[in-house]
């Protein structure tokens, strides 16, 4: 190596020690600060630090967030792509449901009994699904208009079937009594 190499080499060598000194004595305890205990609202949830963040078990925590807690989990529970403090739903860090019903939006947790006004639609089906060997009705509300389909048998050997697709009814699906059973009876086969 030429004399100019092992200078810029020494110079480089400097500078990278200079700068891991530096490094290693500025702001010596915010380096390893916890998240619980740093001073700052890191969830964004208007609490800092242990004790008064609900997210914080203790100083050492280094989360502000609380995973067991809808509205200070950092996720979004509902689906309406508001997170924890800025979703409607969340009354505090310590609320353990985002769901906002009167919103508009069939969110999350929310149904026809627990929040008709943003969930108007439900479907019920008295036999559970696509069974053809028990006679159902499928009953319920669609755009503020109530509906009741009763499974009926199409003909002697075969029957149509009514079943929930979500909260809506299906259009009815036609089912064959002769490919497990003999015959078609008040809506189911036998």
């Amino acid at each position: 190596m030429d004399k100019k190499g092992k200078i810029a080499l020494t110079a480089a060598l400097i500078l990278a020690g200079v700068l891991l000194l530096s490094l290693a004595i500025a702001k010596p305890g915010a380096r390893g600060a916890k998240a619980c205990n740093d001073g700052q609202d890191n969830d964004g949830d208007s609490y800092i630090d242990y004790p008064n963040d609900p997210g914080c078990v203790n100083k050492n925590d280094n989360s502000e967030l609380n995973p067991a807690i809808e509205c200070d989990d950092g996720v979004d529970n509902d689906g309406d792509d508001d997170i924890d403090y800025n979703d409607g739903g969340c009354s505090g860090p310590t609320d353990d449901d985002e769901t906002n019903c009167g919103d508009g939006v069939c969110e999350g947790g929310e149904n026809h009994a627990s929040c008709p006004a943003d969930c108007p639609n439900y479907c019920n089906d008295s036999d559970g699904g696509f069974v053809i060997d028990v006679a159902g009705v499928v009953s319920g509300e669609s755009g503020g208009v109530p509906y009741s389909y009763a499974d009926y048998c199409h003909n002697s050997t075969s029957m149509w079937e009514y079943s929930c697709v979500g909260d809506q009814p299906s259009a009815g699906y036609p089912a064959d009594c002769t490919y497990k059973y003999t015959s078609c009876y008040e809506g189911a086969c036998i």
